[in-house]
């Protein structure tokens, strides 16, 4: 690749884009929830936890006027639950390491951005052995608002020194997708982990696949071919 089209950088998120572990994040709530008696289904988890951050969560749950003490008290209970049944089962999704590698030796810059709190993303990039190939690591806890504000992603690309519209970012949920539209960034939709009936807020991605097999960074860098270099 030449200079000019070495002139992006991949963000990618965590959560049902580097693992399909969705099913365990949901399967914690429901567990969460059980234990303090609250009523649960498809419907509830989708109106009220699905794809939301923890502080989002948690008074939807609860009641709008639980402190940030209790929020971080149920945030560990349901951490530790999602941990203890992802742990034994834990796996990459497919083409993911092999993509990252490619990438940093290519010198595109890659960097992590999630909704979730620190303590899954280190979960998950320290159980991929994969924490070395990104430049730098964002989460939940470092900005003020989640996703699907564009906050967390444009910090990311503050600290990586380039424009949003020249970050390219990998996302499984419509969070994520108004999330890199908010911020101007174009986006790459991974479905391994995330949910079909989503697919239908992801009308404006660059591109749609199952995983990351098919992706190498010169087709990823011929999808940004389209994006301002200024």
């Amino acid at each position: 690749m030449d200079k000019e089209r070495n002139k992006w950088v991949a963000i990618f998120d965590v959560d049902g884009t580097m693992v399909s572990n969705t099913a365990y994040h949901r399967q914690a709530w429901y567990d969460l929830c059980a234990k303090y008696g609250i009523p649960m289904d498809h419907e509830s988890y989708h109106a009220k936890i699905h794809a939301r951050s923890n502080d989002k969560i948690v008074p939807n749950l609860f009641g709008p006027n639980v402190d940030e003490a209790f929020i971080r008290k149920i945030e560990n209970e349901k951490e530790t639950l999602y941990q203890d049944l992802f742990r034994p089962v834990m796996r990459e999704t497919p083409g993911l390491t092999a993509l990252l590698t490619a990438l940093n030796e290519a010198g595109i810059p890659c960097s992590a951005a999630s909704n979730s709190p620190k303590s899954n993303v280190d979960f998950v990039l320290d159980g991929l052995g994969i924490r070395h190939l990104f430049s730098t690591v964002y989460c939940r806890d470092d900005v003020s608002v989640g996703k699907p504000d564009p906050e967390l992603l444009l910090k990311t690309a503050a600290s990586l020194n380039l424009p949003p519209h020249r970050c390219l970012v990998f996302e499984d949920s419509s969070s994520g997708f108004a999330a890199a539209r908010a911020a101007g960034m174009p986006y790459v939709v991974i479905t391994a982990g995330g949910d079909p009936s989503e697919l239908t807020q992801a009308y404006d991605a660059r591109l749609i696949c199952e995983d990351f097999t098919s992706l190498t960074p010169d087709k990823l860098a011929a999808l940004m071919d389209g994006c301002p270099t200024h």
